[in-house]
């Protein structure tokens, strides 16, 4: 067996790649690396103990040279008896209709299709193609970009996806070996000709910087590959002791919010401090680019080194990162998250509250809803009590509130303070009153006197706060 057949073998069965009875869904653009991909997986799957089938898109972004290249895939695997799924997406016109970065919105497109038919097809494997030089192209993008410690690890030989995981064999083979190996195999492939512009980030590295790394080390790929598989290993250590530590700073965990303990946050070695950060901006955010900003996640690192005053930093996308007391919360900008409107409040039906809220309102002696969650409390009221109609709405300068289950009247804004709301949220937090404005109760923080646990003789109505149902 040559040695790039034998590399490639070793590469699947060091690292577990492929199993017995896999089902193999190999991403076949008709280029040089996917056209190797299918072809050794095709040679090799009676030994592997795999099946093996190919998709391929159509970005429509080259005229008929595209439709060529689907052609040339469809007829290689007609010739063979190899399942292909194949379809046309009109990046050009999606460009048009939303903007957006082209090679993103293909990226985007592209995955979408894969994990279509990957789960159509019940395949367990979505294999790509990879290879060393592109993990050298990789880490360089991550250097020049400012990415931090998850762009260093270049790209990772598996990941979960879609209904199994994308795994990419050939990361330890160079592009050379790959035209050697279909050369030698009589394979032709297709060239992508906007694979030789240097308008692309990733193709000027390729054209210029890789050639002069290799000079100077004509075994950079390997060198790379080394040093990545280390990255990744002991990132896997660091991030699982980064998520055991999140787990004890978290005071607080919406939909919409993070909050950890500063303090506690302090404790932690610097290396799980950056680690941390990193974990609460991915839940922020889904593209990696931001997420691994050393900008952006050194400024948070810079908003936890004091735990004197109030400070609030800007993210991208209309996140916010507050610094209140010895607190951090990290707040999602969510548009579905209904704004609050001051208005009426009607009897018998759910209402959608900011803050992942929602309240009930219904007389005492009707069915209560079945539909609520644990979070869900209950109380009653007598509405002879007050006068009606119920409104919600904002706070307002004044505003105080007898606290259930004391004789203290506290100012709401004094209950924000004790309760560390931040400052960003507390404008759109919901107040429930009377019709002459008697702040009934501040759902999701504490209910007034008026209001109690279980039903007395005169109460006529039922208050429930419950968590929002999330669609």
């Amino acid at each position: 067996m040559a040695p790039f057949e034998t590399k490639v073998k070793e590469y699947i069965q060091q690292y577990g790649l492929c199993h017995k009875e896999d089902r193999l869904l190999v991403a076949c653009s008709a280029g040089a690396d996917s056209m190797a991909l299918l072809h050794f997986l095709y040679q090799e799957k009676e030994r592997l103990g795999v099946s093996v089938a190919a998709v391929h898109v159509n970005h429509m972004l080259r005229g008929s040279e595209s439709e060529e290249d689907r052609r040339f895939v469809e007829s290689f695997c007609q010739d063979k008896g190899i399942p292909v799924y194949a379809a046309d997406i009109p990046i050009p016109a999606i460009l048009e209709k939303e903007s957006g970065n082209m090679q993103a919105v293909c990226r985007r497109e592209r995955y979408a299709y894969f994990k279509e038919v990957m789960q159509e097809t019940e395949s367990t494997k979505l294999v790509v193609a990879h290879h060393a030089d592109d993990q050298i192209e990789s880490v360089i993008m991550a250097l020049t970009r400012g990415l931090l410690e998850g762009g260093m690890q270049g790209i990772k030989r598996c990941r979960p996806f879609a209904n199994g995981e994308l795994i990419r064999p050939f990361l330890s083979v160079t592009r050379e070996e790959i035209v050697d190996y279909l050369q030698r195999n009589h394979q032709g492939y297709r060239e992508d000709s906007s694979n030789k512009k240097d308008s692309y980030t990733r193709n000027r590295i390729r054209h210029h910087v890789v050639p002069l790394l290799r000079a100077e080390n004509e075994n950079i790929a390997e060198a790379i590959m080394h040093y990545t598989e280390k990255v990744q290993e002991d990132e896997q250590l660091l991030q699982s002791y980064a998520e055991q530590a999140l787990q004890e700073l978290l005071v607080e965990k919406q939909r919409d919010l993070w909050k950890i303990n500063i303090k506690a946050f302090h404790n932690q070695p610097l290396a799980l401090q950056r680690r941390i950060i990193l974990l609460l901006l991915k839940y922020l955010y889904e593209n990696p680019n931001i997420e691994q900003s050393y900008t952006l996640s050194n400024a948070i690192l810079k908003l936890t080194q004091s735990t004197d005053g109030n400070a609030t930093i800007n993210l991208p996308k209309g996140a916010l990162a507050i610094r209140e007391y010895d607190q951090l919360s990290l707040v999602k900008a969510h548009k579905e998250t209904p704004a609050l409107i001051a208005r009426t409040l009607p009897f018998g039906q759910w209402i959608d509250l900011p803050n992942d809220l929602r309240m009930y309102i219904g007389k005492a002696d009707h069915a209560v809803p079945t539909n609520t969650t644990s979070f869900a409390k209950c109380y009653f009221v007598n509405t002879s009590d007050f006068a009606l109609p119920l409104h919600i709405r904002g706070r307002m300068d004044g505003d105080r509130i007898d606290l259930l289950g004391t004789n203290i009247k506290k100012r709401v804004s004094r209950l924000f303070i004790d309760e560390k709301i931040p400052a960003a949220l507390r404008e759109n937090w919901p107040i429930v009153t009377s019709d002459d404005n008697l702040v009934l109760a501040v759902p999701g923080l504490r209910m007034s006197n008026y209001l109690s646990t279980s039903k007395r003789a005169e109460d006529d109505a039922l208050f429930i706060i419950d968590k929002r149902v999330l669609s």
